[in-house]
């Protein structure tokens, strides 16, 4: 009988399936992680179950011994008996370890009472019999079989089975009644459990349903904060999740880079949209590894335009020789990367180094972007710059002339800046050595 559709991670839909009768997962491993999650909840109860027992216990002795005087030693030893068994049970759940034993104790707690009321009914004398009713105490133990201890629904059923025994060993053996009324006392007794255990049932059902469903709505959860995360850096995404809107920060250093492919129209009216997919598809998934590498923080891709930046969300010492060195590798990269017509394809790229500000606005399909003229200027820098080169503003040239060389400058004329001094980064001669080493 299915009960739901959703089934936890790495599973069949089989594992959101009760068995109709038992009520028990059919999927074991599914079952022991369920019994897992209410060992805390099954050690309460047995807890709080073993202490009022022990206080009912010790309530109907005290009133044997103010009121009717029942002076039977048997019986007083088996109420002793209980009261210490309530007692050490209790004190048991506060010094051992929580762990699947108390499954066992629980389920044994609550069916030695059975056998332990059997023997009050037995040891009892006569003048007990009209406050000691058979029928009572077993309609008590018939709604205990269920409530108490935390016990399962399999567990409950069968110490109502047990119960059941117990009063018709009391009704025809230790204290014989008429057949009718016994008929009719038997009669209220599987009302009792009836009730009860159909009771029990349910909220057992209902318990494992919730439980499910609680797995299936944190693996949801799991998987927006994932798809989130691929969507923005980890500490956007968790202030985002928090309900923060808008978020935009601004930082007095970052790097940005942008990286275009050359001549990318005319490849593209030549083309098959699904070969340009492809090829722009791998290009940038070079870039993407090579962006992780350094810790860069990939910010879009606008058609054949690719934006990295770097110090931002996380400011982090060195990041515009650390956006240098990917750009270099970039450039490798794209040497490896063949158009499907087997043609070449170079990129420009362009850097610059400044304030921005960062973050997130809108509430649908948003995105982690950067903002000011920093992301103007390193723009500037790709669209004006030549294929196969990283051309880079004064403020770069600045900050990287003792890592970097440089070629330049060159005073190009910027819509907005007007004329402009430029510079093309290099590697130094024996970094370059070395790489055409490796």
């Amino acid at each position: 009988m299915a009960v739901m559709a959703l089934s936890p991670p790495g599973r069949s839909e089989q594992r959101g399936f009760l068995h109709p009768l038992t009520d028990r997962f059919l999927d074991s491993e599914l079952e022991r992680r369920y019994r897992d999650h209410r060992l805390r909840f099954r050690l309460d109860a047995l807890r709080i179950s073993a202490i009022v027992g022990a206080a009912t216990w010790a309530l109907f002795t005290a009133l044997n011994a103010l009121t009717i005087h029942d002076a039977s030693p048997l019986l007083l030893i088996t109420r002793l008996a209980a009261i210490t068994l309530c007692v050490v049970t209790c004190a048991a759940t506060f010094t051992i370890k929580i762990g699947r034993w108390i499954e066992s104790v629980g389920f044994a707690a609550l069916a030695v009472n059975i056998p332990l009321l059997t023997c009050v009914l037995a040891f009892m004398s006569p003048v007990s019999l009209p406050y000691y009713s058979p029928i009572a105490i077993h309609m008590m133990l018939g709604v205990a079989s269920f409530v108490l201890c935390g016990v399962s629904f399999v567990e409950g059923v069968l110490t109502a089975l047990v119960t059941t025994c117990s009063f018709l060993i009391a009704v025809l053996v230790l204290w014989p009644t008429s057949p009718l009324q016994a008929v009719f006392e038997f009669a209220w007794l599987l009302t009792v459990i009836l009730f009860a255990g159909v009771g029990s049932y349910l909220l057992d059902r209902l318990q494992r349903i919730a439980w499910l469903q609680g797995i299936e709505l944190s693996r949801a959860e799991g998987q927006i904060r994932s798809l989130l995360h691929n969507v923005l850096p980890p500490a956007i995404a968790v202030r985002k999740l928090a309900g923060e809107a808008p978020i935009a920060d601004r930082f007095d250093e970052a790097s940005l880079l942008f990286a275009d492919i050359v001549d990318f129209t005319s490849l593209s009216a030549r083309l098959e949209s699904g070969q340009v997919v492809n090829m722009l598809g791998e290009l940038f998934s070079r870039f993407d590894r090579i962006a992780a590498q350094h810790g860069l923080e990939k910010i879009k891709t606008i058609g054949d335009c690719y934006m990295v930046a770097a110090g931002i969300p996380q400011p982090v010492p060195g990041h515009l020789k650390l956006l240098a060195r990917a750009a270099f590798q970039m450039l490798e990269e794209t040497d490896k990367v063949r158009a499907p017509d087997g043609s070449k394809i170079a990129v420009r790229i362009g850097m610059h180094t400044g304030a921005v500000t960062a973050g997130v606005i809108g509430e649908a399909k948003f995105i982690f972007d950067v903002w000011g003229d920093t992301v103007n200027m390193a723009s500037r820098m790709e669209s004006h710059g030549i294929p196969g080169q990283i051309q880079v503003t004064e403020a770069v040239h600045a900050a990287l002339a003792d890592d970097f060389d440089f070629a330049g400058p060159k005073i190009i004329d910027i819509k907005g800046k007007g004329e402009t001094a430029v510079w093309f980064l290099r590697l130094r001669q024996a970094e370059t050595s070395n790489r055409a080493a490796s």
